[in-house]
């Protein structure tokens, strides 16, 4: 089936392509090419294409083509592997039918309570009025490797919906239920509620909460709130606790999300226009062991720095901190990133943007192009040693 759907797909793009030379259409979108080099045991080189972009056209005004496309090329591994080629958006979009109605037909993104988040189907939403909104699709999961397959309906039929209501007493509520089946049975039935709050006085509070059904768990419960006290001082709070999901700009075979409940406690200080101070508590509690970590850091436009103070399972660590960038002309930018920590809620298998340790270079010229060049290493003696190269080409139109 992939072999079909391969080239019926870089034939639709290549028309697509030539086609916007037309003035008829227009085009916008990106492209790169990155150069992934690392070493463990072996020395292993990937070659990563990315393809980005959406189609228009003007006598049609509410119609858009939107696609996104990944190519994989493991110098290691054989060129044949089904996983070299993922797709996480090919859908036609119609806009605002009868100034209320949105279409999307395709595999589009659809929610970050489900594993994947993601649908080949059809979406549809009705805006009753500037305050109420009703959503219902179906389709079946897309597929776990964002492949370019598309599972039999029988295997992985999904279906859904939501209403919403906005502006109500400065609120906004999302009410919402989805199902994954089978022909044989039901595999989840997520239901939950999302609401977002200012009511209160410079206060934003959020609640989502998110219940399987046909598993008897929680799947997910997020409560934030940030009070802001003065002009230059700021309190949140914040509960999250997350059965495993994969959001939509994850390589999706890259890396395991642990299963973890984190409490955590913030504040922040201006202490000049353009600098504030911020420290933080995080609580993270995971199946048989937990950890805490508090933060200090220094912070402006162009990042943060600052210590960092753990303890728990794995021992006590006092390291520093640091995230920051700096133009150092209008067209060439540097920037740093370090982070030893230890109590990681990612098992990182190979992304090709990890955060160890990492040093950048970013340059961009004639508008349209810019080429980075980043250095990346890992040390800790909770992992093995590690390090890697990256080289990335884009061009954006």
């Amino acid at each position: 089936m992939t072999k079909k759907i391969i080239p019926s797909c870089m034939s639709f793009l290549i028309v697509f392509l030539v086609a916007s030379t037309s003035p008829a259409l227009e085009f916008h979108g990106a492209a790169s090419n990155s150069v992934y080099s690392l070493e463990d045991t072996t020395t292993h080189t990937r070659l990563f294409q990315y393809l980005r972009f959406s189609v228009d056209a003007p006598w049609v005004n509410k119609l858009k083509l939107n696609i996104s496309l990944r190519a994989l090329t493991d110098m290691n591994e054989s060129l044949d592997s089904e996983d070299r080629f993922k797709a996480y958006t090919l859908n036609l979009t119609y806009s605002n039918l009868f100034n209320r109605m949105n279409i999307v037909l395709g595999r589009q993104f659809l929610h970050p309570g489900t594993i994947l988040g993601g649908l080949d189907g059809l979406y549809a939403d009705y805006a009753f009025s500037s305050n109420m909104k009703i959503a219902a699709y179906t389709g079946t999961e897309a597929h776990f490797m964002r492949s370019l397959k598309i599972y039999e309906l029988e295997d992985s039929f999904v279906a859904g919906g939501f209403v919403e209501l906005k502006h109500v007493y400065k609120s906004r509520f999302q009410a919402l239920y989805l199902q994954k089946a089978n022909k044989d049975d039901i595999f989840w039935q997520i239901t939950g509620l999302n609401i977002e709050n200012a009511l209160v006085p410079k206060t934003n509070l959020q609640l989502q909460a998110h219940y399987d059904l046909q598993n008897s768990r929680l799947h997910r419960l997020l409560i934030t709130a940030r009070h802001q006290l003065s002009q230059k001082l700021a309190f949140s709070v914040g509960m999250k606790n997350q059965y495993p999901q994969v959001y939509a700009n994850s390589f999706f075979t890259i890396f395991d999300i642990d299963a973890y409940k984190q409490y955590n406690a913030a504040c922040s200080y201006n202490i000049l226009n353009d600098y504030f101070v911020q420290g933080q508590f995080q609580y993270i509690q995971f199946d048989d062991e937990n950890a805490t970590r508090t933060y200090v850091t220094l912070n402006n436009a162009n990042g943060s720095i600052g210590v960092l103070y753990e303890s728990g399972y794995a021992g006590e660590q006092l390291s520093a901190v640091l995230d920051y960038a700096y133009s150092v002309t209008p067209t060439l930018l540097a920037s740093i990133s370090l982070d030893y920590s230890k109590y990681k809620t990612e098992t990182i298998y190979e992304f090709e943007s990890q955060i160890a340790n990492a040093a950048r270079l970013s340059y961009r010229f004639m508008q349209n192009w810019s080429v980075d060049v980043e250095y990346q290493w890992l040390t800790n003696r909770f992992k093995e040693s590690d390090s890697r190269f990256l080289n990335h080409i884009r061009y954006r139109w």
